[in-house]
């Protein structure tokens, strides 16, 4: 799926920063459903992150396909509530890839790559974000085809200031496409989302406007953390 910039700061530890909860949503006029759509783990090998996050979870991701033109494949977890998780590698015999996935090939474990915001109308949340100060780039068409023959459509947009390292995309499910949260394994949930940097009252004020919940914002250098539930055990992926 077309994503954002990957992160290229490393955030391995906590920054003390100060954090503010997610401002509850505004009364814009405009109603896009937004939501977190998908977190997009990403490592170096498909084999690899699914077998990782087994160990991690006791959760086994299911096989989703193989991107066309972008040289990645992917595998799905279900987060429930309409969110899921993709795990997202370099297909084995891809000679390139899609110019921002290249550094998914050096990645020896399960690293957060970018998210995803679900919106039900991206003409309308596009309009609300410059609405709060951000314009976002034209819409781009996608699909997969999984691997028992059912074909995904989407169309996905991004925030045109790219400097905005953490920023999700934006995705637009088409009409008769099954939602990948209804259809891969369950057993995880998500459980906090926190995203760090120097713009964030910018970015927070875009989210708000969407109505975006359950996200946690905080200043300081660029990073994603998200902690996953999965039965008895708990785990946090970080991003790069």
């Amino acid at each position: 799926m077309n994503a954002a910039v990957p992160l290229t700061t490393l955030a391995l530890v906590t920054i003390l920063a100060p954090v503010l909860s997610a401002p509850s949503p505004r009364n814009t006029g405009v109603d896009v459903h937004a939501h977190m759509d998908h977190l997009m783990v990403a490592i170096r090998s498909l084999p690899a992150g699914i077998a990782e996050f087994e160990r991690l979870t006791g959760v086994k991701a299911v096989v989703g396909g193989k991107h066309p033109g972008r040289g990645t494949e992917n595998a799905l977890v279900s987060l429930g509530n309409g969110s899921y998780l993709e795990i997202i590698a370099p297909q084995a015999d891809a000679p390139q890839l899609f110019a921002d996935y290249e550094p998914m090939r050096t990645l020896d474990r399960l690293t957060i790559f970018t998210w995803a915001v679900g919106v039900s109308d991206a003409t309308a949340a596009a309009a609300a974000l410059k609405a709060a100060g951000l314009s976002a780039t034209p819409p781009q068409p996608g699909a997969r085809v999984t691997p028992a023959g059912e074909r995904l459509e989407w169309s996905t947009f991004s925030l045109a200031d790219r400097s905005i390292a953490i920023a999700p995309f934006f995705i637009q499910w088409s009409s008769g496409t099954k939602h990948p949260s209804t259809t891969s394994p369950g057993g995880c949930a998500l459980s906090s989302l926190t995203l760090r940097d120097p713009a964030i009252a910018r970015l927070s004020a875009g989210l708000e406007a969407l109505g975006v919940a359950g996200v946690t914002y905080a200043e300081g250098p660029s990073a994603i953390e998200a902690t996953l539930t999965c039965g008895s055990k708990t785990v946090t992926f970080k991003s790069r």
